[in-house]
């Protein structure tokens, strides 16, 4: 049996996952692997997950995204910054210890799996979703001020090089509605460990 393979050295931001896979997932292409990046949501954007550094318990996020990668001999591998499981874990292992069954089912989790080729190319963010309103109390008037929930990456928005738009992350790959604008495909957890 191969050791998984290393990943490479990329930018991590907390609370950026899908830009953190995005740079992890464009390295791992350029070393000829297989990679898919994997958001993981609900159609309610509530979605439970174990053992994850934020709370080792439990954590309701609105999505994740982890890249799962399938080594030269086959074994698939996932790798989640934001978790306390080895780094990478095997895919089964991550789903026996990230996942529950026993919750109720609108914190069950769906997969949308997007081949890493096509995420590099097609995805955009503009980071609209990270940003809360407030108010500038300097001003004599009101004006309403945009923040950072958490402070963005140092580098630019990324936007793929096929990206017609500047924006796509919760239309294009969070939501798990397929339809014209989405990519990859969606999966129930079952279907995950088959993938």
């Amino acid at each position: 049996m191969l050791d998984p393979p290393s990943a490479p050295e990329t930018v991590y931001t907390p609370f950026y996952c899908e830009e953190n896979i995005y740079l992890l997932c464009e390295a791992f292409i350029t070393q000829g692997e297989d990679v898919s990046a994997v958001f993981i949501s609900n159609e309610l954007k509530t979605v439970a997950l174990w053992n994850q550094k934020l709370n080792q318990s439990v954590v309701v996020w609105d999505y994740h995204v982890v890249l799962l990668l399938r080594s030269r001999d086959q074994r698939r591998w996932i790798y989640d910054f934001d978790t306390c499981l080895p780094f990478p874990c095997l895919l089964e292992d991550y789903l026996a210890h990230t996942f529950r069954q026993d919750v109720p089912s609108s914190y069950r989790s769906l997969f949308r799996i997007v081949p890493g080729s096509i995420y590099v190319a097609h995805f955009a963010s503009d980071r609209s979703h990270m940003l809360t309103g407030g108010s500038d109390s300097n001003c004599e008037t009101p004006v309403a001020v945009k923040t950072y929930n958490s402070p963005p990456p140092p580098y630019p928005p990324i936007r793929g090089k096929n990206a017609n738009v500047m924006n796509n992350l919760m239309r294009s790959f969070v939501c798990m509605v397929s339809c014209e604008e989405t990519f990859g495909d969606v999966c129930t957890m079952a279907a995950m460990a088959e993938t």
